[in-house]
């Protein structure tokens, strides 16, 4: 049975479901992060440029705990998201061999991810091209958006840069063979020191040299991916390769070891952790002190990368350390998962769109635009899944 966010176990018997309902969790708080994204104080709207936009759509109504629980996710959750893809990555190579791993990806990844940028994110966008003044058919506006606009991947990066991060792997694997380098560190606060030093000099560098929400195409759009960050995710894919590569049983995330007996402990301190990013380097604490820009920068960076390791430890630590028993109505969204992530931006774009004039506080339009992209989302799923030959890709 292939699991969401590409990964494997090899059958009913051998199903972690502490994992599963893992990445389940994360692909919710992904359409969550982006169903808020409309709402936060910071949101700006370009006209000019829609795609320079800080979402498709902007409406007038916000809520300030937005910009708090946004922040949260957008520290931690890409970097544990793809720590989680390269859980099994060096099994599965090591079970099907390079080529037929390779070919299981590009079907899995790389063709969703063609469907994707040339028919569901251009329909995404078209509510925000409306929005900015543009007018005339959808044909017109589809081969503006291609040719002219910039041609947006969405969230559909995350699916192609995993790709490529799924080829390094290979590569790598043709060159250090079997098991050799997998993390045998059992200690979780050591393990979490060693990935904060690592994944700090990799980001640090990127972060100073090109800021921080820099996003380029690799070659040419719609291969765009967020340049400070490419160093950090390629850290946290090649943890979880590490992790995985003895097996879950063996590693820091069996669930009779250190991390998921303390898993209270870690997800505390990953509170505890962001409220010190959030309010010690900003305006509450440093800047009330006229502390210089330079330590209040070198306080957030470091608080950052922090807030980062701990949170993806402690959402690790959270899922191992709870009861495993199977759950149904998580079962289904563990099903569904994958489709769901691929799809749920055309649902959050139109929802928002519609909610525009709408009177509603911002908190409650968040809320209903989440129930509509879940729901729509998991339609759209079940509906793809009755096809045989794509259950086999995309389950």
């Amino acid at each position: 049975m292939e699991n969401t966010l590409v990964m494997e176990n090899t059958g009913k018997e051998s199903r972690i479901v502490f994992i599963d309902y893992l990445r389940a969790f994360v692909t919710l708080l992904v359409l969550g992060h982006h169903s808020c994204l409309a709402y936060t104080t910071f949101a700006n709207f370009n006209a000019s440029h829609y795609l320079a936009s800080s979402a498709p759509i902007v409406d007038k109504v916000r809520w300030g705990f937005l910009d708090y629980a946004e922040n949260f996710n957008d520290v931690y959750f890409m970097s544990l998201m793809f720590a989680i893809s390269g859980l099994f990555v060096w099994p599965l190579l090591e079970k099907r061999g390079v080529l037929t791993f390779l070919k299981d990806r590009i079907l899995r990844l790389g063709v969703p991810f063609v469907v994707g940028v040339f028919f569901l994110m251009p329909l995404a966008y078209f509510p925000s091209w409306r929005l900015a003044g543009g007018n005339g058919g959808y044909l017109s506006y589809w081969l503006q958006f291609i040719t002219k606009d910039g041609w947006s991947s969405g969230p559909l990066w995350f699916i192609w840069v995993l790709l490529l991060f799924d080829i390094l792997a290979a590569l790598l694997f043709l060159i250090v063979g079997r098991k050799e380098w997998a993390l045998t560190i059992k200690s979780p606060l050591k393990s979490a020191l060693i990935i904060f030093v690592i994944t700090f000099f990799a980001y640090v560098p990127l972060l100073a040299r090109f800021g921080f929400g820099t996003w380029v195409p690799f070659l040419s759009p719609p291969f765009w991916f967020q340049l400070p960050r490419i160093g950090l995710y390629f850290i946290w894919f090649i943890v979880g390769i590490l992790i995985g590569m003895n097996g879950i049983k063996e590693s820091i995330l069996a669930t009779d070891g250190p991390l998921a007996r303390r898993w209270l402990f870690w997800i505390i301190a990953s509170v505890v952790v962001y409220n010190l990013l959030w309010f010690v380097p900003g305006k509450f604490v440093l800047q009330a002190m006229n502390a210089p820009q330079i330590v209040r920068d070198l306080a957030y960076v470091i608080l950052w990368v922090l807030s980062c390791t701990i949170s993806c430890y402690g959402f690790f630590a959270l899922f191992t350390g709870l009861n495993n028993k199977s759950r149904p109505w998580l079962d289904k969204v563990v099903k569904f998962a994958y489709i769901m992530y691929i799809v749920h931006y055309v649902f959050v774009t139109w929802a928002q769109y519609f909610l525009l004039n709408i009177s509603l506080p911002a908190a409650l339009k968040f809320i209903v635009v989440f129930v509509i992209v879940v729901a729509l989302s998991m339609l759209t799923a079940k509906l793809i899944l009755k096809s045989p030959k794509l259950a086999t890709w995309l389950h």
